[in-house]
């Protein structure tokens, strides 16, 4: 046969060998050289089984490297067991050093890194938490006991008194009284407390307002996160979310001062704008008639917008948005804290306390399960982290606050009743932030360059090996059966003839 010119292969065999071989003569034949290339590729053993056929055709034309020498014919039993056991090492490496990869991309997805320029940082001004001892007004009681039809007795100046100032130490020693039921509790102390009077920082902050804390009714200003905590939020059953602004009120100057003046002494505290004060949340003691310095030192920890396509497990910290709370219709520490607490009290004694969110079908604590909370403080975690059961990681965003009061102290020698608080603001030196270290698309460039040095395998290869096991089996079997077809139709036409 003429081949076609440009055609190089005739059935499979190198076309210059097959001219060799046409015109050679029998005698001749035997001088061609029995190793000449006759097709392309190595060759190939001949299975009988189908099944072995369908693997000799995926060996020899997979990308995977080493596989064609499992099907080579005239291989020694030991070069096939070398090749044999070095393809599945390079197997085994390529799946340990997978595990290593994922667990890194699972584990160790983040790193916190330093900023210094101090010259571009923007400290968010700390939210403000004034908790009065005892945050009663005496001349209220007679207005609001004839407001709740509360006899006004001895008894219960003094109940009402210690509960406004109640803390998890001093429960057992709650005093009893039974004349007032307890899920009424709450809205007494609002109208019994203390007055501190409006924009008391001079800022005109629309977070200003009072919140229901561990440790009692709060005067709070610049917590974005205060509603959530008030009374009219509790008392509506309110579960939306208010939107944070995009960004806070921020000092841009080191040594600016807070100044604020009350007339009773506080209990004073800064936290986290986006956070709530907890019971262990550090506090200063503000003197009745007396002036004090402070200094607020801050550390802060931001995190860039890469880290937050990452999944809470493997960035170890949480958003706002992430929300995961049951009593809370977003997500800050402080309020895991409480809730987890909340749990523990509910668990041992039945009742939630009055300064927790209500939740239908169960009671507000009384007296005698109040002193069932002092009872059980060593379970509470009030001066250590939580357990892990309460999974209470932390914010993504956080900054961090301390108050450190001077020891002058200057004692008024007017008769004003007035405590004045001064508070000089230090600015960071560094600030940290959580960045992404090792991402999905790390990830896959690790995997895919082990793959690539223990196989010399790639995407198309991956691609091969699922196709080889899912839809070239159905055009195998297809074309087996068409074979199987037309040999009984030979078979049947050569009986006949």
């Amino acid at each position: 046969m003429t081949p076609m010119r440009g055609n190089y292969f005739y059935n499979n065999e190198i076309l210059a060998d097959f001219q060799a071989r046409s015109k050679a003569t029998l005698k001749g034949k035997e001088f061609v050289a029995a190793d000449l290339p006759k097709q392309i590729g190595m060759p190939t053993i001949k299975p009988k089984s189908n099944t072995g056929k369908y693997f000799v055709e995926f060996a020899s034309s997979s990308t995977l490297h080493g596989l064609n020498h499992l099907v080579t014919p005239n291989r020694h039993p030991l070069e096939i067991l070398l090749a044999l056991l070095f393809i599945i090492g390079a197997l085994v490496c390529l799946i340990l050093l997978s595990f290593i990869f994922w667990d890194r991309y699972q584990n160790n997805a983040t790193v916190i890194v330093v900023d210094n320029n101090q010259e571009q940082f923007k400290i968010s001004k700390p939210a403000l938490f004034i908790c009065p001892l005892p945050n009663v007004e005496y001349k209220k009681f007679p207005y609001v006991f004839k407001k709740y039809n509360i006899e006004h007795t001895p008894e219960a100046e003094k109940f009402f008194t210690f509960l406004s100032s109640a803390t998890y130490e001093n429960m057992t020693e709650t005093p009893l009284f039974d004349k007032v039921p307890a899920d009424k509790w709450l809205e007494i102390l609002y109208d019994l407390r203390q007055h501190v009077p409006n924009n008391i920082l001079k800022e005109n902050d629309p977070y200003e307002g009072w919140i229901t804390t561990e440790r009692g009714i709060c005067f709070s200003t610049r917590s974005v996160v205060a509603v959530y905590a008030t009374l009219d939020y509790w008392r509506s059953n309110n579960w939306t979310t208010i939107p944070v602004p995009d960004e806070l009120p921020y000092y841009n100057v080191d040594g600016v001062q807070e100044n604020f003046g009350i007339n009773c002494s506080a209990l004073i505290g800064v936290c986290d704008p986006s956070e709530l004060i907890v019971y262990d949340t550090p506090m200063k003691l503000a003197k009745s008639r007396t002036m004090q310095q402070g200094i607020i030192s801050i550390s802060e920890i931001k995190t860039t917008p890469n880290v937050e396509e990452l999944r809470i497990q493997q960035r170890k910290c949480k958003f706002l948005h992430d929300g995961g709370l049951e009593t809370w219709p977003i997500y800050t520490r402080n309020m895991c804290i409480t809730e987890c607490r909340m749990k523990v009290i509910q668990n041992h004694c039945n009742c939630r306390p009055h300064f927790a969110r209500p939740i239908d079908g169960i009671n507000t604590c009384n007296v005698t399960q109040l002193r069932c909370i002092g009872r059980i403080t060593n379970l509470l975690f009030l001066y250590e982290y939580p357990p892990p059961v309460c999974n209470c990681v932390p914010k993504c965003n956080v900054v961090t606050y301390q108050v450190g009061i001077t020891e002058n102290a200057e004692f008024y020698d007017t008769p004003v009743n007035l405590s004045v608080m001064n508070l000089i603001v230090e600015f960071p030196q560094v600030i940290y932030y959580r960045t992404m270290l090792y991402g999905f698309t790390d990830f896959l460039t690790s995997v895919g360059g082990a793959a690539g040095l223990f196989l010399g395998a790639s995407v198309l290869s991956f691609v091969e090996i699922f196709y080889y096991c899912s839809l070239h089996v159905c055009f195998y079997i297809k074309r087996n059966k068409q074979k199987q077809k037309q040999k009984q139709k030979q078979k049947t036409n050569v009986t006949i003839n």
